[in-house]
């Protein structure tokens, strides 16, 4: 019984570390546009990138996607057939491999942490 409440704990606060960080990008990317946008001359580089996921499950997925979609500046055009590839449309992209360790290291791995013991 003391395992099963240990386990419902954990993955409570796994919950709401992913809601918290998704509150915390919102915020921060959000603020990003609005800057973009009020700044005298565009200086964005929109662009679009792929993006490997090692999450599996169609649930998982479709949540990264989610996430993505309702973080301003970012947009997820399409998923692969096999899930395991996202195509993302970024408002300002300096380094795609940079924005992929960023969301590999947050959405992605509070995801997992939800769904996976």
């Amino acid at each position: 019984m003391a395992q099963l409440i240990g386990l419902v704990l954990i993955k409570a606060a796994a919950v709401i570390k992913l809601f918290l960080l998704f509150n915390k990008e919102l915020f921060v990317s959000g603020f990003d546009v609005i800057r973009q946008i009020l700044r005298p001359k565009l200086t964005i580089r929109p662009g679009i990138f792929a993006y490997r996921t090692e999450l599996r499950s169609d649930w998982e997925v479709t949540l990264l996607s989610c996430l993505i979609c309702l973080t301003p500046g970012t947009l997820t055009l399409d998923v692969s057939p096999n899930g395991q590839i996202l195509y993302i449309h970024a408002l300002d992209i300096d380094d795609a491999d940079q924005l992929s360790g960023h969301i590999r290291g947050s959405f992605e791995k509070a995801i997992l942490e939800v769904t996976r013991a």
